[in-house]
């Protein structure tokens, strides 16, 4: 799902009764491919599936801004309305292999 405002964004994360990860990324973003099926493998061994939410973070620069994401793919994660948890690596290498993204999404959530 790309975001178009970040109300919306605000509006899921708000009303969400479990817990929501945004992936910030780019179309044209080449670690942000990679990390899509990292990302499905580690979601599948998680005993609470969060809500994932895709922001193209090229046409939702605000909200870029708004939670200071420099680096891509960078992952938000939400919990009861609030930001509990932050994943941004400079290298995709160290969000690989994907049990390494579940010790950190686990210990987080």
């Amino acid at each position: 799902m790309i975001l178009e405002q970040h109300i919306k964004l605000e509006e899921l994360i708000s009303s969400s009764e479990s817990p929501v990860l945004a992936v910030f990324s780019a179309p044209g973003c080449g670690p942000s491919r990679l990390l899509d099926a990292v990302l499905a493998d580690a979601i599948s061994h998680l005993p609470q599936k969060p809500q994932i939410v895709r922001i193209d973070s090229e046409q939702n620069s605000a909200l870029s801004d708004r939670y200071q994401v420099h680096a891509l793919p960078t992952l938000l994660i939400f919990k009861n309305g609030q930001l509990i948890g932050r994943i941004e690596e400079e290298r995709i290498e160290d969000l690989l292999p994907a049990a390494h993204l579940l010790q950190r999404l686990q210990a987080i959530l």
